[in-house]
């Protein structure tokens, strides 16, 4: 299967490395990613545009805009937000950009951790097959036949840490951004002088020791940020830790069971301490539930399995269309590798 990928995470560059040409849509999540975006310069750059206009990709996918979005971006990143920002309300632009997509199946993958559609990337692809969207707010959905949630990942499953002695009870790094976030800290702060050993760094580790010091808790707090869900969620599963998280306040998927591979929480209603000492109390359980959200990533939230997971989706959509009398056609040995 040929496909374009225009995203940040090269999904598919991962899951079909031969057969992807992936162009990195903002910088990269770790300093040593398992598989480098192609190099886009004047010359790749006119070639890919040929392939589009031709038709040769089977499946490009596109990532959303969110040209309100301008924090820590690099500028052409900027530039080219900008731009398909300002021309997303013509309709002339649109139908010429909707015209070289051609009838080349394209999907949106949504990252961001607002929980608005992107309105700019739906006006300028209003063709697309499905919008994979991050933060989906069950809610908010207008066109459920098209909207899919994405799970997130780890970034380098390579990289899984080397199992550690369990000298930290409780760890948490992380910006107080939020109050869920500070009432979190300061809950497991009280801790720390009733013995239990209790981690929470003053300044960012290197990712590296990021990833020994999750190996070496029992328990990780993994409060929402500026979204709700979390890479550390998933990197702590694939560390050998628990994490414990706040139950969202919003109707979305938890692609993490309670009690098999975390544990939720309801912020505000002093729960918390109550949880993690009653978790502390049975190590056993601790660790049988680390080896299954070990399991559980690996299986569903690498890079990889994310990309199966959506062209899994683009099929059943295939289905329903073909049901209708649609277009539709999908290359199901595509998903089976």
């Amino acid at each position: 299967m040929r496909i374009l990928e225009i995203t940040r995470s090269g999904f598919f560059k991962a899951l079909q490395p031969d057969s992807t040409c992936w162009i990195r849509w903002g910088p990269s999540l770790t300093v040593d990613e398992p598989h480098p975006p192609d190099v886009l310069n004047f010359s790749t750059f006119v070639e890919m545009l040929r392939r589009v206009r031709n038709g040769t990709y089977d499946l490009i996918v596109l990532p959303a805009i969110h040209p309100e979005h301008r924090f820590d971006e690099p500028w052409h990143k900027l530039a080219v937000k900008s731009l398909l920002g300002r021309t997303a309300g013509s309709t002339i632009f649109s139908a010429r950009l909707g015209r070289a997509v051609g009838s080349c199946r394209h999907i949106v993958l949504d990252i961001a951790d607002d929980r608005r559609f992107c309105e700019a990337t739906i006006r300028l692809f209003p063709r697309f097959t499905l919008y994979f969207k991050r933060e989906l707010d069950l809610d908010r959905i207008t066109t459920p036949c098209r909207a899919r949630p994405l799970p997130l990942f780890v970034p380098n499953e390579d990289r899984i840490p080397e199992s550690r002695e369990k000298d930290i009870d409780v760890f948490f790094a992380g910006a107080l951004c939020n109050v869920i976030r500070r009432e979190a800290v300061e809950a497991i702060g009280s801790l720390s002088g009733s013995g239990l050993r209790v981690v929470i760094p003053p300044t960012p580790l290197p990712y590296s020791e990021f990833l020994t010091a999750l190996a070496r808790a029992w328990l990780v707090l993994s409060p929402e940020g500026y979204g709700w869900d979390c890479y550390r969620h998933y990197e702590a599963c694939l560390a050998g830790s628990v994490p414990v998280i706040n139950r969202p306040s919003y109707r979305r998927p938890l692609f993490l069971q309670h009690g098999v591979h975390c544990f939720y929480y309801s912020p505000g209603s002093g729960s918390l301490v109550e949880l993690l000492l009653a978790a502390l109390a049975n190590k056993d359980r601790l660790v049988r539930m680390a080896e299954a959200g070990r399991r559980h990533v690996l299986a569903n939230h690498t890079r990889s399995a994310v990309a199966r997971y959506m062209l899994q989706e683009i099929a059943g959509k295939a289905g329903v269309a073909r049901q209708k009398g649609e277009w539709a056609e999908v290359c199901a040995a595509c998903y089976s590798r």
